[in-house]
């Protein structure tokens, strides 16, 4: 089992920005042979501190009764693509990800992890606002500020639908998964979320 220890205090090791993703969570148990998702730029490759933590659930998990064929469902209702409905309902600030790609994955082990709901957003995050003007070679510095606000502008307009100020809204939720990497998952599909028609094939909606 991959985190068989995992507690709730174990939430407050985490990095503030991290805790700050939840509105809400607990810790459960998912079990071996899951599928989870994410939209993300690439593919998810594992790095020095391994596979991204953050996660959905395919089918329906727990609380989350509608999995990635429901947000698929919702995509279609409200006409956006699969990025745009999960920029909108996982709150995932523009400059943050440009998530153009479904990554699917299984699991291949029992995990314990954290379990909640997403917390509201701004479109753009904060740290977009806060330059630092005594470092021109830091993309965040002030001297690239303008360039920088006129680039999150462009991705505003190519997240396929009019961001709100506030990302979230509707209750979604999500997984974080401490400790994760290649050895555990078992990859599968990677497809364009702007590619409707893969997407429900593939879902089977």
């Amino acid at each position: 089992m991959l985190n068989g220890s995992l507690n709730q205090a174990d939430f407050y090791k985490l990095r503030k920005s991290d805790q700050n993703g939840f509105k809400k969570f607990r810790v459960v148990m998912v079990p071996k042979g899951t599928l989870l998702f994410k939209m993300t730029a690439g593919v998810a490759a594992e790095g020095q501190y391994g596979v991204s933590p953050w996660w959905s659930a395919v089918k329906p998990f727990l609380d989350d009764k509608e999995g990635a064929l429901g947000r698929l469902n919702q995509a279609k209702t409200k006409g956006m693509d699969m990025s745009a409905i999960v920029r909108l309902m996982s709150c995932v600030c523009i400059d943050w990800n440009d998530l153009d790609n479904y990554v699917q994955v299984r699991l291949k082990v029992d995990t314990r992890i954290f379990w909640g709901t997403f917390n509201p957003m701004p479109k753009f995050s904060q740290e977009l606002w806060k330059p630092d003007w005594s470092n021109p070679n830091e993309d965040s510095s002030g001297k690239k500020a303008l360039a920088r606000v006129k680039v999150m502008n462009l991705k505003e307009k190519q997240a396929g639908f009019k961001v709100p100020d506030t990302l979230g809204g509707e209750e979604a939720w999500q997984m974080y998964i401490p400790n994760l990497r290649d050895e555990h998952i078992e990859r599968g599909s990677v497809i364009s979320g702007h590619d409707m028609g893969a997407l429900t094939m593939m879902l089977g909606y």
